[in-house]
This record gives C-alpha cells, sequence and structure tokens, in this order.
C-alpha cells in the first residue's frame, strides 16, 4: 500500500488557517453570534457558555484591527477562544504581519487550556515541528484531543498521521474509518481521501465507485477542487454513477477559469473532442497555452498542436493571451 498512501499524503499538514489550498475556505467554526465556552477553558475573564464573543464576529465580518485588539485584551487575560483567535490571525497575517511563532504561542496557550481548534493547529505545528521544537508524539496527542472534541478537519490529519506511520492494511482500515467520520462532519478534504481509498478498494472490502462518487461530489460542492477535477472526469466516463457530460464541462471551466492548470488541461481536452461542448480546437489549444505557462504538459495535447495551422495556433494565442487574469 505504500504507493497508494504516499500520494494521499500529498497534502499531509497543509495547515487550515485561511482555508485549506484543497479549497475548503469554509471556517472551522460555523456558527455565528454567541460563541458557547468549553468546559476545558480556565481563566478568569473567559467567556461564559452563551456569551457574545464580538472579537470574532468582527473577524467574520473582516473588521480585523478591532477584532485583534479585542482578541488581544481577553487573550492576555486568559480567555483561551480569544488566543485561538490570535493564532489564527497572526498565521494569516490579518492586522498584523504574519509571525508563525507567535501564533505557535498563542495556539499553545489555548490548547493547554483545550481549545479543540487550538489543539488541531499547535497539534500540527508541534508534529511537525514548524516554529516550534518537534515533538511528533505530543503532535499526535493534542490532534486526537481535537478529534475526540469533534472538529471536522481534525479526522483528515489524524487519519493521514495515522498512514504516515504506517503502510499495513489495518492502518488503511483506520484511517478511512476516520476520514468517513470526518467526511460525514462535512470536511471535504476527508471526503476526497475516503473516496480514493474507496475508488480503489482494500484488502477488506471490494472497490465501490457508487460510495466514492458521492463523497467526491459531498466535497466538489464545498469547492474542493482535487474533488472537482476527479469527479469531472468520473462524469466523462460514467464511473459511479451516470455520464454527465455537461456538468463536467461546467465543472473544468469554473476551475479553469481560476486558473487552475490540471483543470485546463482537462477542459482542453473536452474542447478538442466536443465533449459537453461543441468542440473547438482553437479553444482547446487556447486553454492548453495557458496551463503550459504553468509548466504543465500533455502529450496527447502537444500532438494537437503539431497538427494545427499556423493561424490556427495564432488565433490560439491570442485567446490565451484574453483568457490570462491581468494583474
Amino acid at each position: 500500500m505504500k504507493t497508494f498512501t504516499s500520494k494521499l499524503l500529498g497534502a499531509f499538514f497543509v495547515m487550515l488557517f485561511a482555508g485549506s489550498s484543497w479549497g475548503n475556505a469554509e471556517d472551522a467554526r460555523s456558527d455565528k453570534g454567541a460563541k458557547p465556552v468549553t468546559p476545558q477553558q480556565t481563566g478568569e475573564n473567559n467567556l461564559k457558555a452563551g456569551q457574545y464573543d464580538s472579537a470574532y464576529d468582527n473577524y467574520m465580518a473582516g473588521n480585523y484591527k478591532t477584532a485583534f485588539l479585542e482578541a488581544l485584551k481577553r487573550g492576555e487575560e486568559g480567555d483561551a477562544t480569544a488566543q485561538t483567535l490570535l493564532g489564527r490571525m497572526y498565521m494569516e497575517g490579518y492586522a498584523v504581519a504574519i509571525d508563525g511563532a507567535r501564533a505557535a504561542l498563542w495556539f499553545g496557550r489555548a490548547a493547554k487550556q483545550g481549545d479543540p481548534q487550538a489543539e488541531l493547529r499547535y497539534g500540527l505545528l508541534v508534529f511537525n515541528g514548524t516554529y516550534v521544537p518537534k515533538d511528533p508524539s505530543l503532535g499526535e496527542e493534542y490532534i486526537k484531543k481535537a478529534v475526540d472534541a469533534g472538529v471536522p478537519e481534525a479526522y483528515f490529519y489524524y487519519g493521514q498521521l495515522l498512514l504516515s506511520k504506517s503502510d499495513s492494511d489495518d492502518a488503511l482500515e483506520t484511517s478511512l474509518s476516520y476520514f468517513l467520520k470526518g467526511a460525514a462532519r462535512g470536511n471535504p478534504d476527508s471526503a476526497f481521501a475516503a473516496s480514493q481509498i474507496l475508488a480503489r478498494g482494500t484488502p477488506k472490502r471490494p472497490r465501490d465507485d457508487n460510495n466514492a462518487r458521492k463523497l467526491l461530489e459531498a466535497a466538489s460542492a464545498k469547492d474542493h477542487v482535487p474533488a472537482q477535477i476527479t469527479l469531472a472526469k468520473w462524469m466523462v466516463e460514467g464511473r459511479g454513477g451516470p455520464r454527465d457530460y455537461d456538468g463536467a464541462f461546467n465543472l473544468l471551466l469554473m476551475d479553469a477559469s481560476k486558473m487552475i492548470a490540471p483543470a485546463q488541461i482537462n477542459l482542453a481536452r473536452l474542447y478538442r473532442d466536443g465533449i459537453g461542448t461543441e468542440g473547438d480546437i482553437v479553444k482547446a489549444a487556447a486553454w492548453y497555452m495557458v496551463a503550459k505557462q504553468a509548466k504543465m504538459e500533455a502529450p496527447d495535447l502537444e500532438n494537437m498542436l503539431e497538427g494545427m495551422s499556423d493561424e490556427q495556433l495564432a488565433t490560439a494565442r491570442q485567446k490565451a493571451e484574453q483568457l490570462m487574469p491581468t494583474l
């Protein structure tokens, strides 16, 4: 299973402070307004359960300076919720310069008080030795605490952590169980990871394209780019469900327009072959030329370019320039 798990670990420990690079920009705390405080939090000036969290709501509203000043006052007084927000703002560079060391400091203070979000973030930093001394055992302990507290994205990281420690069949099955739990809690990274395992099957369970596609659809609905690109491929192939050429084209066009090179390459193929849209070799070439700006190439599309006329190539270059974002 080593080859498979090494691919799955490609996103291991990507921090979810400003939104995952895998497409999840949803904030980990989806609740608005009043923020309950977990029983583990200590500190005389912590918010009490049900009290309004002005710092957090100012952060969500984009009032970062106000949010930072409010959180700093409470954080210095021992409020773990505010300390977690301070760590996040230092990691993101909102209202303050990006400072990973200070972020780790605040996450650590909040994690030691039992704030679940801080436990996850501090655990990842400690496990990986980022801004703090590396201690995999302690990092794993904090990440597991976040899992036990039900933090949705913690299931993904804990499943990945288990795969990083062992490539055994049992580790794969256990990781899958965590990914499925994370997916059930709405985490798109978990849903995508689970889909990739189900799409191959395990020694204890056969390949399950039907449920793998459902997981891809769930992750795609939350703007998970790798899931969207994979789902588009499955829609064209009719894998795990009905063929949906239009749906595949629309997914790839959306991602290609965001300058995501793999989507641009696959979109070029749809234009070339007339799948989900009218065939247009010039548009196909234009999108492929844009993808090549990101140092990506595909042999079949290189062959397409070689078979085009000078006039077609010139037109494609003009279209490619129009597709490129303006600075």
